[in-house]
């Protein structure tokens, strides 16, 4: 009951802020790869959980069916990814080989975004670039590494109303810091602005 009372408030004041202007209810599709000590892992699970974001979209009413700008807006996003690895160690006290167990990666990160948005009569196209920072924590069974790095991202989206309020947006995003990584997403969401 006190969960969903602070999820309801967040929303509400959420909504009363210009630069979070809907909600998205969303699935996301992960691939990477990360070298961390010499080990070459992958991340396990590829299709992730359900999730849900607030962030700002521009509602077509107030650009029209052809028109483009630019702007320029902060994000933050936080990440988690369990890691797996087949490649094996030499356990000193068993004398055998052993695979190197699986550990959690968690990143938050923060960006500074160049945003340019094409509308059209058949939805927006947008393409994003930032450059931030990042706190990254491998929270492996034998140590926690925790530091920080700089992190960039491209991200492409297309979105299209198919009513007054709801949309639907999907689109790839690219992240670059000491590895690549790349997600798919697809987004169902719910404009509460000002129309």
């Amino acid at each position: 009951m006190t969960r969903q009372f602070l999820v309801i408030s967040s929303l509400i004041f959420l909504s009363s802020c210009s630069l979070l202007n809907s909600g998205t209810v969303h699935v996301k599709y992960t691939k990477f790869t990360a070298d961390v000590d010499g080990v070459t892992y992958e991340n396990k699970r590829g299709l992730g959980n359900v999730s849900v974001s607030v962030r700002n979209v521009q509602h077509p009413k107030e650009f029209g069916k052809w028109n483009f700008n630019f702007t320029i807006r902060p994000s933050i996003h936080f990440e988690r990814h369990p890691l797996g690895t087949l490649a094996t160690r030499l356990n000193t006290t068993t004398g055998e080989q052993e695979q190197i167990p699986d550990f959690t990666f968690r990143r938050l990160s923060s960006f500074a975004n160049l945003k340019l948005t094409f509308h059209t009569p058949i939805g927006a196209f947008a393409a994003t670039a930032g450059y931030g920072g990042a706190l990254r924590d491998f929270d492996r069974p034998s140590d926690r590494d925790i530091l920080t790095t700089e992190i960039r991202k491209i991200d492409f989206v297309y979105y299209a109303f198919f009513s007054k309020r709801f949309f639907i947006l999907m689109g790839p995003r690219y992240y670059k810091e000491e590895f690549e990584q790349v997600t798919f997403a697809l987004r169902f969401g719910y404009f509460w602005g000002k129309i």
